[in-house]
């Protein structure tokens, strides 16, 4: 009997304990969160719904859609020159003067010219990637270090401007370049124009058909092939002959019959 009245102090005297232990940490909670203005969890439970927000017009200054993603970029304008022969009137003689000046002597044959290119004067254009050099019957690719500079500027900034104006790239066709007095005597077999003080023989002048131009794709397609002989693509080429002409950096011809830019570096 005395041994369970032991055991039921001991079991009062806990049960108290932990009451009054509980009641501390109740009462420790309740002292926290009145001192920082915590809610309590029950409330929340009974707290009424919010009302939805009301969507506020966006004002004038809010930015667009197209001006939070970008917008389509505007190309330039394909402008062209006012008049083909107003704009490169510069005739053989012209050109003539200027080729003396900056170019080489003429050589008569083919052979002579392996001297001249073993001394540096003459530099091979056959590969570029700035331009194309069609297949050449009546010359051989090699001009004066200024000349291939002109060249590789002239056709550099087509392809830029090409960019510019949004059209698909292409390169420009040489078509003629160094000539010997024995390949200008061929030539005027089947050429009646051909001249025999011809400004190519100093290796300072360049053709570029304004009719062919080679895709940087190294082929055509249906979206492709219409630009090949169209008016813009010439145009382009002309806006940056011309450009080049008034810094007077060449001189240049436009040729009808041969359907090219002739033209000579100053």
């Amino acid at each position: 009997m005395k041994r369970i009245n032991k055991k039921r102090k001991k079991y009062i005297t806990a049960k108290r304990t932990f009451i009054a232990g509980f009641c501390a940490v109740v009462l420790l909670f309740a002292l926290i969160r009145y001192a920082f203005d915590i809610p309590s969890p029950i409330s929340l439970l009974f707290q009424p719904a919010e009302e939805p927000a009301v969507v506020e017009e966006l004002p004038k200054t809010a930015l667009l859609p197209s001006q939070l993603y970008g917008t389509p970029k505007k190309y330039n304008r394909v402008k062209g020159v006012y008049s083909w022969d107003a704009c490169f009137p510069d005739i053989n003689d012209v050109q003539l003067i200027a080729a003396q000046k900056n170019g080489i002597s003429p050589v008569q044959s083919r052979e002579q010219l392996e001297e001249l290119i073993n001394e540096h004067k003459l530099v091979c254009i056959a590969h570029s990637p700035y331009y194309t050099v069609d297949k050449l019957s009546h010359s051989i690719p090699y001009l004066v270090p200024k000349a291939q500079h002109l060249l590789n500027t002239i056709c550099f900034n087509f392809v830029d401007s090409l960019l510019s104006k949004g059209l698909p790239l292409h390169l420009p066709v040489v078509t003629s370049v160094l000539r010997t007095s024995d390949d200008v005597s061929r030539l005027q077999r089947g050429n009646i124009n051909a001249t025999t003080n011809s400004c190519h023989c100093y290796g300072t002048t360049v053709d570029i058909t304004y009719n062919r131009f080679t895709p940087l794709v190294g082929h055509y397609d249906s979206q492709i092939e219409p630009l090949r002989w169209s008016l813009p693509m010439k145009q382009v080429l002309a806006e940056v002959l011309n450009d080049l002409r008034r810094q007077g950096l060449c001189y240049v011809k436009h040729e009808k019959k041969q359907a090219c830019f002739h033209l000579t570096v100053r």
